[in-house]
């Protein structure tokens, strides 16, 4: 089958893009002809990877060039990674079907991704349990397949944690508590948790001396976020033992295998968000052996296979209309209580490696992607239809 993929580049280090780079050569194990319709980050030509055409975005989100890219690679099935709220399928041509693997991160599900989803030439595919259960509330039946991890390159590593601790500046006997998160989206409404986070370790470590924070993420806001430098400040964060990457780090590529690397130095991932539509961090956190600290509520809930959950408030989100969860800042405290104990449970990490392998990238297109590409292919594949550009730019 001919499938056309809309997305992140695969070579970006964003969750769909790096979703895309495990998930696009195993469709292509499986037989599929590929190429990808890039929605950011590839301008003006196309180009490849690993043997991938991948063609260039548009100024909207490849809703203008998905029709063009559409009929340039003959696709038996276009299959989209993104948030279904960025789609417009009202501009598509009428040929033109589109299965949507899409987020749900709020309860229920906001009505404008349900509007997308819902539309006669969208077929809506889950990634989480989660989001079955809010699109199913919402009169649809979606299909499912996880987001997934690369367990060869995410597993424990105990001959490396000294060394990533010496890389990362924390001392050997340290208790270290690591954030993954990026710091992006409407600073009122900081969807990482962030303050919550940091007002929770900054009680944590005024008793735990020994305690370290690692946040992998931009201090800076750039696209929208907070001011993370100041924000620790003014949680009382502990100076010296609160720690960012260099710049250089963040703004310069880096490799799957480092942020691999960077987990055998955690502790605890704490990832108290207030919502994910998956969370891949905390299948590459238990996958490393790390166990996680995270919310009871959306995709988090079922993910947390070795850890803690964390309850929280409901947060109207008026830009959704739907809500969110707040995390309380005194059970992320008892939380990171319950993992200081358990900081040299054997049993309790090997259990979220166990957990984690359900995720694993082949075992995820073996038992889901099979299945749900059989469902997906047209019923005569050799009849293509033609799709007109849907507009003069669609080209650009």
């Amino acid at each position: 089958m001919r499938i056309l993929w809309l997305g992140n580049p695969p070579w970006l280090p964003s969750g769909y893009g790096q979703q895309a780079a495990l998930a696009l050569p195993r469709l292509q194990a499986l037989g599929h002809d590929l190429a990808v319709v890039c929605n950011w980050g590839q301008h003006g030509h196309a180009t490849g990877w690993e043997g991938i055409t991948c063609y260039p975005c548009d100024s909207n989100w490849g809703n203008n060039n998905l029709p063009t890219f559409a009929e340039a690679h003959q696709a038996d099935l276009i299959l989209a990674l993104c948030d279904a709220w960025v789609l417009k399928p009202d501009l598509w041509p009428d040929e033109l079907e589109v299965a949507v693997w899409a987020p749900v991160d709020h309860l229920p599900a906001p009505p404008a991704a349900v509007k997308v989803l819902a539309h006669e030439q969208v077929t809506p595919v889950a990634m989480s349990r989660f989001g079955v259960a809010q699109m199913r509330d919402a009169g649809l039946d979606p299909l499912y397949v996880p987001h997934a991890v690369d367990t060869t390159l995410f597993r424990p590593r105990p001959d490396l944690r000294g060394q990533a601790r010496d890389e990362l500046g924390v001392p050997q006997d340290a208790f270290l508590v690591g954030m993954v998160a990026q710091n992006t989206g409407n600073p009122a409404m900081p969807r990482k948790a962030f303050p919550q986070a940091f007002l929770a370790f900054a009680r944590f470590a005024k008793t735990r001396r020994d305690a370290w924070l690692y946040v992998h993420t931009e201090t800076a806001p750039a696209m929208g976020g907070m001011n993370l430098d100041r924000l620790a400040e003014a949680c009382e964060c502990p100076q010296g033992r609160t720690w960012f990457p260099h710049p250089a780090n963040w703004h310069l590529p880096q490799s799957s295998e480092a942020v691999a690397f960077m987990y055998q130095a955690f502790d605890v991932l704490l990832m108290p968000s207030m919502g994910e539509g998956f969370g891949i961090p905390l299948l590459e956190a238990q996958a490393s052996g790390v166990p996680v600290i995270t919310s009871d509520h959306s995709a988090m809930r079922e993910l947390c296979g070795a850890g803690w959950l964390v309850g929280g408030d409901p947060w109207w989100d008026a830009l959704q209309d739907a809500w969110f969860q707040v995390p309380h800042v005194g059970r992320i405290v008892d939380a990171l209580e319950a993992s200081y104990a358990a900081r040299d449970d054997r049993p309790l990490r090997a259990r979220g490696v166990r957990f984690a392998a359900a995720y694993d990238a082949d075992t995820v297109a073996r038992t889901h992607w099979t299945p749900t590409l059989g469902q997906l292919a047209p019923s005569s594949p050799e009849v293509r239809p033609e799709f007109a550009p849907s507009s003069p730019e669609a080209v650009a």
